[in-house]
């Protein structure tokens, strides 16, 4: 099994605090459903453009990637089209077995410099209470071996995902001592590290992005923070692919922090209308 994983933030939502929310997680495959999802992802770009070319939710991201290989024509093509694209591939990947787990961590601090400071602390929360949840199923489902494939990290800094793994595998604790329900990695055929590739050449870590970025959106409604309902409507897509559904999503498949008790219920009951 590999879990791609992807990360977002939410950033500015404010209360009586500023708070940061931080998201974490993607689709966990088995190597046959890896395959095959890879095929169906890459012939619904196609038909769009290039079955290789890299998409992603927010796909303005990527326009400088593709000005500098000369592309801009295909980017001008897929932006266009972005909305059309984006439905195609998840009612595509619906009909395929595969799982999501994502987690979600809502920061709080009077000051915006105070989140920048502990923006590492908070990214290996988000990323340890997912992988919690994943070592789980991979408990319950006993494949031969278990891979945590992530993109490569912002500024460059692989540590909070490093560090949070290398207690988790040896210790089955997070670094800051929480057990894993689990127990430790190296007992359930877990890789020894972390592996790292970048979502511009790995089809699924595109397709975890957009799981995520549909996700983020969804959650920005749900608190009452946009009213734009496209995230919504693919989230419905997918959304019987998160562990625990349709029951237990919250706290299975889309876990939140327990210090986030107000959005976790303003999310409870945005689910409850979808199911």
């Amino acid at each position: 099994m590999r879990w791609y994983a992807d990360n977002s933030e939410l950033n500015g939502i404010k209360e009586a605090e500023i708070s940061d929310i931080h998201i974490m997680g993607g689709i966990i495959v088995s190597p046959k459903s890896e395959k095959l999802l890879r095929k169906v992802v890459e012939d619904t770009k196609g038909k769009y453009g290039y079955h290789r070319a890299p998409v992603k939710w927010n796909f303005r991201d990527l326009q400088s990637v593709y000005k500098k290989h000369d592309q801009d024509h295909l980017y001008t093509q897929l932006i266009k089209s972005s909305k059309k694209w984006r439905r195609d591939i998840f009612e595509a990947v619906s009909d395929y077995d595969f799982h999501i787990i994502l987690s979600v961590i809502e920061g709080y601090s009077p000051k915006k410099a105070v989140l920048t400071d502990i923006k590492e602390d908070l990214t290996g929360y988000v990323f340890s209470n997912g992988l919690m949840r994943y070592a789980m199923l991979v408990k319950s489902m006993k494949p031969a071996r278990a891979e945590v494939i992530l993109d490569w990290p912002d500024g460059k800094d692989p540590t909070p995902f490093n560090k949070e793994y290398r207690w988790a595998y040896m210790k089955g604790r997070s670094k800051d001592n929480v057990s894993y329900f689990s127990g430790p990695l190296k007992d359930l055929n877990f890789h020894d590290s972390v592996v790292f590739t970048t979502m511009l050449h790995s089809t699924l870590l595109q397709l975890s992005d957009m799981v995520v970025g549909a996700t983020r959106d969804f959650i920005k409604n749900s608190i009452g923070k946009s009213d734009d309902q496209f995230g919504i409507d693919m989230l419905k897509l997918f959304l019987p692919k998160f562990v625990g559904y349709p029951k237990d999503i919250l706290g299975r498949g889309l876990n939140i922090n327990s210090g986030a008790s107000k959005v976790k219920d303003k999310i409870d009951n945005a689910l409850k209308t979808l199911l």
